[in-house]
């Protein structure tokens, strides 16, 4: 019998893998959370993470063109 293994991990995305990805620094990403444009978190140790779906919707509200991330 077989069985399905289903991936529950959700993707998030660092500050330095948006700037990639948008073109700017990761200065300009930090002023994009500091504002509330773009939804994130902090981890313990002061890191910012963005779940793939807020970077997504960001990047569509502010017509910012991005390959898909994969």
């Amino acid at each position: 019998m077989k069985t399905k293994v289903r991936n529950n991990h959700t993707e998030y995305l660092t500050t330095g893998t948006i700037a990639r990805h948008c073109g700017v620094s990761k200065v300009t990403v930090l002023r994009w959370i500091e504002k509330g444009d773009l939804t994130a978190f902090r981890l313990p140790g002061g890191q910012n993470r963005i779940h793939v779906d807020d970077f997504y919707a960001f990047a569509a509200k502010y017509s910012i063109p991005v390959k898909k991330y994969a």
